[in-house]
């Protein structure tokens, strides 16, 4: 008797442990290609405006219940002041799948003055950022565009509802923007 439950114990341990290791965060789902997990992402920035080969690096995870957050270098004082005199919070936002490989984002971050004077630290207005894009090349990359929406706030305690249908967002000055972005995976200790 003592050698069956050994023996059942034994079995149920190791199918445990092969549950433990599942699939690969680099595969297919039922669905389609996985999005879930954490991303290195590059927004590549109009060279006219910032030099060749400039890039704004984020990191951003995907959660499986359809969220998004993203923290960049925006959220701690990010591009220098003769470009932008706003500082961000992180963006948090939501994701959808539109076919097997492809992808829509949305995301909104508080935007504060950051200029010295009267109004630094002040909320300046809202930032909607929109996201398409598709697995390129394999399962651990992806590329597409993002366009970056202001929504001015007439004083830091009146800004407007960006839900709401008829807010007034005015596309930033950059225009569209090209990303491409990797998973980050488990580096050997």
């Amino acid at each position: 008797m003592k050698r069956k439950v050994f023996l059942a114990a034994a079995l149920f341990l190791v199918l445990g442990v092969m549950g433990l290791h599942g699939q690969q965060a680099a595969t297919q789902g039922p669905e389609g290609a996985v999005l879930t997990g954490v991303w290195h992402w590059q927004n590549v920035m109009p060279p006219a405006m910032f030099g060749p080969n400039a890039v704004l690096p984020s990191l951003l995870t995907f959660h499986n219940d359809g969220t998004v957050m993203c923290s960049d270098s925006l959220a701690f004082g990010g591009l220098p002041l003769a470009y932008s005199p706003y500082t961000y919070t992180p963006f948090y936002g939501v994701w959808e799948r539109t076919g097997p490989h492809e992808f829509i984002a949305t995301w909104l971050s508080l935007r504060f003055f950051r200029t010295p004077g009267d109004l630094a630290g002040n909320l300046a207005g809202i930032v909607r950022a929109r996201a398409q894009f598709t697995f390129a090349d394999d399962f651990d990359h992806i590329a597409g565009t993002i366009h970056l929406d202001g929504l001015a706030c007439p004083t830091p305690l009146t800004c407007p509802d960006p839900m709401a249908p008829d807010a007034l967002w005015v596309p930033f000055a950059m225009g569209e923007l090209s990303f491409h972005a990797a998973r980050i995976s488990v580096v050997p200790y």
